[in-house]
């Protein structure tokens, strides 16, 4: 699979979406009319707070926090976080595009000329063109406020509610709502982004909570994986997000299960067959053979396991690239708003508003003609899907069998962990500072982050869900006294290949904070691997037993 253009691809979309979030801020404080807790709250949309959360400034945490299920910018020194599929990812907070952020300025300054006219069950505002801009109109869940841009798309709607709290929704060119946020009568809030995948549907959500005092708390996040939905819960640690699993015993009950494993803990092997059943999936197709193979034969459940996560990652980085109808789609929006924004400036009726609509023309021709370079790449992706890569590095046996005896050890301390929970003890998390006391521990990328060169701090490329790393060895000191956005030196085990995406064999440098995100990852995927072993027990025995 192939990826072109990424990293200017998402720097673009990251400036379109903080423009409009910071245009929207700023109207939004100009009705609150210098109200404290309003101000507040429009400060902190525009990362402008100077409260702190740990060592990272508020504004600077909150445009981090925001963008860690779908890339963003990283604020660690030399490590530039790239965005897959640039038009995929949420709407970031923290950062400014000058082009749009100058548009919104003179949005502002031009308010003046905005006529305001009752409705039935509000208000509008237009521009002098005839424009609606602004539409109010109460409705039963209480008033609701959308704004629109100079080709009249939506491009935000607050939702005062009767019951003291506020819903902000910011939606993208396609008109599809990209992030989310409610600011609760006691001042906390909960901000969402949602993650598009092939078909143009949300399959993934990260709701990221912040307490009355602008703290992290936790987040949530959901997936929908093959029809089903897993949520995953993670507390604010000291070097990001921890996994924080629902602590049940059965599925260990069930996976130590005499049939497997001695009283005393030894492995009882019973070579089973199985039947996947991924022969039409589009991402078995792209990865099987040139980057992994499936065991013939499964030993142990465990190896089905080791199987199942590594396929769950390639499935996860297939399903958030863009698919030919998607891309085709995307590229005929933008080339419409752009035909609308021309049209804008055509028959606008103000200095402000002519110059808005060039701007925004402008903005949106390059947006088209990043569509279209995005199309020809996944055209060129289905071409080569399943093809061998020559540069790519797949996953060989002995990096597998590392990775088979990881899980072996991690299910060990999960079910440590759940006995505990059991006798009504509240266990410790481990956080990925338990991952840099093992030197062979393995660590599956489990998002695309853009990293330098180790040696020369230089741009090294992407990774990408599914590339496998290790720490290199002489940081025992690094590791020990590491904080958040320290930088660790990186060997990157293997590679799909992609374009763009770093060689196997190179050093990089990644941050402690995209460690613990693997790090946490790597746990909640092992979880739902457990549950889908659980159901399959009888199965594993059948084969087992059958030889089938």
């Amino acid at each position: 699979m192939k990826r072109l253009n990424t990293i200017y691809i998402g720097a673009i979309a990251m400036a379109v979406a903080a423009g409009t979030v910071v245009g929207y801020a700023r109207d939004r404080q100009s009705r609150n009319n210098g109200d404290g807790q309003n101000s507040r709250r429009s400060q902190r949309q525009n990362g402008d707070g100077n409260q702190t959360n740990g060592a990272a400034g508020r504004g600077q945490e909150q445009g981090r926090r925001n963008s860690d299920l779908f890339g963003g910018d990283n604020p660690a020194p030399g490590n530039h976080r790239a965005g897959r599929n640039a038009d995929n990812n949420g709407p970031r907070q923290g950062g400014t595009d000058r082009s749009q952020s100058d548009r919104e300025s003179r949005r502002d300054s031009s308010k003046d000329s905005l006529t305001r006219h009752n409705t039935a069950n509000g208000y509008e505002e237009t521009s002098a063109s005839g424009r609606v801009r602004t539409r109010a109109e109460k409705e039963s869940d209480g008033e609701h406020v959308s704004k629109f841009d100079v080709t009249g798309r939506k491009q935000s709607e607050e939702v005062d509610r009767t019951d003291g709290s506020k819903q902000v929704s910011r939606f993208d060119a396609t008109g599809r709502v990209r992030q989310e946020e409610v600011d609760h009568k006691d001042g906390s809030r909960d901000v969402s982004n949602h993650e598009f995948g092939r078909d143009g549907k949300v399959r993934a959500t990260e709701t990221v909570k912040y307490d009355v005092h602008e703290r992290i708390v936790n987040k949530t996040v959901t997936k929908t994986v093959n029809k089903v939905v897993i949520v995953n819960h993670y507390d604010r640690g000291r070097f990001g997000f921890v996994y924080h699993p629902v602590f049940v015993m059965r599925p260990f009950v069930r996976w130590y299960d005499p049939y497997w494993y001695t009283p005393a803990g030894v492995v009882i092997v019973h070579p089973f067959h199985y039947h996947w059943g991924w022969d039409s999936y589009g991402w078995y197709h792209a990865y099987y053979g040139p980057y992994w193979t499936t065991y013939d034969v499964y030993p142990t459940p465990s190896y089905w396991v080791t199987d199942w996560m590594v396929a769950s990652y390639l499935q996860d980085h297939y399903e958030a690239q863009m698919s030919v109808d998607q891309a085709r789609a995307e590229a005929q929006a933008a080339r419409e708003e752009a035909d609308k924004a021309a049209a804008a400036a055509q028959t606008a009726q103000d200095q402000a508003e002519i110059s808005e609509a060039k701007a925004a023309q402008a903005q949106a021709e390059l947006q088209a003609r990043n569509a279209e370079a995005k199309l020809a790449a996944a055209e060129h992706e289905q071409e080569e899907a399943g093809k061998p890569n020559p540069n790519a590095t797949p996953i060989d046996k002995d990096t597998k069998e590392a990775l088979k005896n990881q899980i072996d050890q991690t299910i060990a301390e999960k079910k440590a962990l759940a006995e505990q929970a059991q006798s009504g003890k509240d266990p410790v998390l481990p956080d990925v500072s338990k991952a840099f006391a093992d030197p062979k521990h393995i660590y599956p990328v489990s998002k695309v982050i853009s990293v330098t060169s180790a040696k020369d701090s230089s741009p090294a490329g992407n990774l990408s869900e599914g590339d496998l790393l290790k720490v290199e060895p002489g940081q025992d000191d690094k590791l020990k006294n590491a904080g958040e956005n320290d930088l660790i030196t990186m060997r990157v085990m293997t590679s799909k290949g992609d374009d763009g995406e770093v060689p196997a064999g190179s050093l990089v440098n990644v941050s402690v904070h995209d460690l613990q995100d693997f790090d946490s990852e790597f746990r909640a995927k092992l979880d739902a691997g457990l549950n889908a072993a659980d159901q399959n027990q009888d199965a594993f025995k059948q084969g087992a037993t059958t030889g089938t």
